[in-house]
Order: structure tokens, then C-alpha cells, then sequence
């Protein structure tokens, strides 16, 4: 069993004993992301997450690295929209360690002046290379559209005018205001006695208290829209999204992930299968299910030649019309269930992917199940419950989409796209 426990000292723990394994993985989740910044503070936690790997009082930039590369390790973190994670996996006689360089600079980060715009420069040349990528600058777009000036719209890593207005005073007091215990998860995954581990991290000191950031989150207006956005780009990429019903368990989840493998979230689906195998318009082309803490979000991705554009988004909406009309066979279903069974056996062995599945399904839906649990979740699931979330998906049926790429994309703009043929 996971278990899921609230210390004394205020920080939430989630333990996933593994046996028989010499892995242990180990995340510190903060309940902050971009979409928690203030618009004076675009860009701050992303960068601080740099940061935190530029020395404490303890260890320098090098001695970070060396102590867990030494032993085999990796550390390394992450930043979206709602978590700012930092990890470690190691082998498991060197738990301590790990944990010790963690609970180092995540609490005792010294935020170096001279490190500050050194790492400016990094950062800069990481945006600089997001906007080099048409997926990810497409992506980011597709959320500008979608929600304008609301804090999700907002690029993760902020722009080069936010970048330059980061200093030391201002981001130390980021630091101290977002890295508290009210909004720390810590999931573990491996062979571990868990006695000792709570132990440990009811011990954890240098943890400050805060107030909850989630009770300041407001969910934003959708706008809908079509829009052509040219670039320098020789390709079309094209989204097409709208929302999902909000995932409030962990069977609404599944629910959800069946419909979309079904259609377009793997090669045999009927997406793909159809847009790519039969008519070949595209190269890419797929489902993708976003959620945050409000609401959740089903996107449809692909890209092509610009002169194929209309048969591509025509062919989507047709694939959605027969969606809508003709429910999902029995196969079609077991079939996804096969599927979603299988690659969550293939994962299994992935301690890093466990300890940040347990962390997500306590994030998203507040509950946590085993893979056995999952499996039997799955194979519960009705033809009627999935056909039911088919007919949210059918009487919401509006959706924003984005063409963006070469110069040419904009000469389909006053195109008559069969945008309303798909709820039909």
C-alpha cells in the first residue's frame, strides 16, 4: 500500500515501498508554479529552481553534482505551470545522502549574486532556444490564445524583459515566501525501511511556514477562437483544443485516458490511423489530455504542409463527427485498456516515474492507488461510462484552434472550416 501521512512538522509524505529493489527515488513537490506568480514576478520560480543548485553554506556548485554523480546519481528538477519538483534517484544505501543534499539546497540555497547573472545567460539561451522549436513555441501560443493575459497563458520560463528585471533581493524573497511547508509534498519510491524514513523527514528543519498559494488561484476565461499565426517556420502546426470534464478521481481519469487513446492518443487509434496510415496528410498527429487544479484540457495535435491544411482539419472534425454519432466499439475500448495495462507494467520498473506518479495522482485528484488497484480500476470501467464522457465532450463541443508555422498559413484564415459539423 502507499501510504499518505501528514508529519507533525507540517509536510505531507508520500511512501511507495518497493521490494526487492536497489533503486530509491526521492521528490520534493511545491504546490507553485508560473501560474502563481504575480505579474512583477514572471519568469521567478523557474529561475529559481536554477538557482537552487548554485551553492549553500554546506556545498558549492560542483560539490552538488559531484556528491550524487559520484555515487551513480542523478538530481535534477523541474518547473510547470502549478509544481516546482526537485528530485534525486540513487541507489538505496545512499538514501541519506540524497536526502541530505536535497533538504541542502532546497532550504539553505544561498542564491549566489554572482552565480544570479551568470545563470541569466543560461536562461536566456534556453528561451532562445524554445523559440527556435515551432512545437514548443506553438504550444505556448495555443495558451496565449486560449486565455489571453490570465496567469496559465504565461510561458513557464518568462521572456527576456522579465529576465532582466530578476535580482538577488527580489527572487530571496520569492524563495522564502513560496518554499514553505504548507506547499511541500515529498514522494518516495523504493526499497526502504518506512519507520526510518518518516523519521527523517520529521526531523526536516529550515522549513518555513507560509499561507496556502492554491486559495489565490482564480480560473480563467476561455476565449474562443480561430487563429493563423505565421512564423519562419516551413510547416503547419495545428491544435485544436477544448475542455474536459474536470477529473475529480482517479476513475475519471482512466475514464478520460480511454476515450483519447481510443482516439488519437496511440498509433492505432482512429486519429492517426485514418489522418496518417490511410489519407498520409500528416507526419504527427495526436491526442494529449492536460489537467490543472480547476480544469482540465484535450488538445489535438498535428502538423503538416501548409497546401494540406484544410483536408487535415476538415478530416479531424469528420473524425469527431463520427465520434459524436457512432459510440466507441467493445474492442476499441478493451483494446485501450490492453494498452494503458501495459504501459503501466512496462513503467513499473522505473522508480523515477513511480515516485512521480504517486506525487501527481495526490496533486490532481487527492488519491493515491497501487498499480494492482489501478488495474482493477481499469477493468471496471464501462462502453457507458466512456460513452458518457463522449457526450460532455459532444454538448461542449467548442473548440479553439491554432494553425501557426510558414507565411502561408494565413491565407486560410476566412477558410470555412466545418467547426460546428463535428457536434452534428
Amino acid at each position: 500500500m502507499i501510504k499518505n501521512e501528514l508529519l507533525k512538522n507540517g509536510i505531507r509524505i508520500l511512501l511507495e515501498p518497493v521490494a526487492g529493489v536497489d533503486i530509491i527515488s526521492i521528490g520534493f513537490w511545491f504546490l507553485h508554479g508560473s501560474r502563481d506568480e504575480l505579474a512583477t514576478e514572471e519568469g521567478f520560480s523557474h529561475f529559481l529552481e536554477h538557482m537552487l543548485f548554485k551553492g549553500t553554506d554546506k556545498r558549492s556548485t560542483v560539490q552538488i553534482a559531484r556528491e550524487i554523480d559520484r555515487v551513480g546519481g542523478g538530481i535534477n528538477a523541474f518547473t510547470e505551470k502549478e509544481v516546482t519538483c526537485i528530485y534525486c534517484t540513487v541507489p538505496k544505501e545512499h538514501f541519506y545522502l540524497a536526502v541530505d543534499v536535497l533538504c541542502d539546497i532546497v532550504f539553505h540555497s544561498t542564491i549566489p549574486a554572482h552565480e544570479l547573472e551568470r545563470e541569466k545567460i543560461v536562461i536566456m539561451n534556453e528561451l532562445g532556444a524554445s523559440d527556435d522549436a515551432p512545437e514548443e513555441k506553438s504550444f505556448d501560443l495555443f495558451f496565449k490564445q486560449l486565455w489571453k493575459d490570465h496567469p496559465l497563458a504565461k510561458k513557464i520560463i518568462g521572456s527576456t524583459q522579465s529576465l532582466e528585471k530578476i535580482n538577488r533581493e527580489l527572487l530571496i524573497a520569492f524563495y522564502k515566501q513560496h518554499f514553505t511547508k504548507q506547499n511541500l509534498i515529498i514522494a518516495v519510491s523504493g526499497d526502504f525501511d518506512e519507520r526510518k524514513m518518516l523519521g527523517v523527514f520529521e526531523q526536516l528543519d529550515g522549513v518555513c511556514s507560509g499561507e496556502n498559494l492554491l486559495n489565490k488561484r482564480t480560473t480563467p476565461q476561455r476565449v474562443i477562437n480561430k487563429d493563423f499565426v505565421a512564423d519562419r517556420f516551413e510547416q503547419a502546426y495545428i491544435y485544436l483544443g477544448t475542455y474536459l470534464r474536470p477529473a475529480r478521481t482517479i476513475k475519471d481519469y482512466y475514464i478520460q485516458l480511454i476515450l483519447s487513446t481510443c482516439f488519437g492518443e496511440s498509433v492505432s487509434s482512429r486519429l492517426f490511423q485514418e489522418m496518417r496510415e490511410k489519407q498520409g496528410l500528416c507526419y504527427s498527429i495526436s491526442t494529449n489530455r492536460i489537467y490543472f487544479s480547476d480544469l482540465g484540457l484535450w488538445l489535438i495535435y498535428a502538423n503538416t504542409f501548409p497546401e494540406l491544411i484544410p483536408k487535415l482539419i476538415n478530416g479531424v472534425y469528420t473524425e469527431l463527427a463520427g465520434l459524436f454519432r457512432t459510440p466507441l466499439s467493445k474492442q476499441e475500448i478493451e483494446d485501450a485498456k490492453c494498452h494503458i495495462r501495459g504501459t503501466l507494467i512496462l513503467s513499473k520498473p522505473d522508480l523515477e516515474l513511480r515516485m512521480k506518479r504517486i506525487a501527481r495522482q495526490y496533486i490532481i485528484m487527492k488519491e493515491l492507488l497501487t498499480y494492482e488497484q489501478s488495474f482493477a480500476l481499469l477493468d471496471s470501467i464501462t462502453a457507458a461510462e466512456v460513452e458518457n464522457e463522449i457526450r460532455y465532450l459532444k454538448n461542449n463541443a467548442e473548440y479553439n484552434l491554432l494553425v501557426f508555422g510558414c507565411k502561408d498559413v494565413v491565407k486560410y484564415r476566412t477558410y470555412n472550416f466545418a467547426l460546428e459539423k463535428a457536434a452534428t
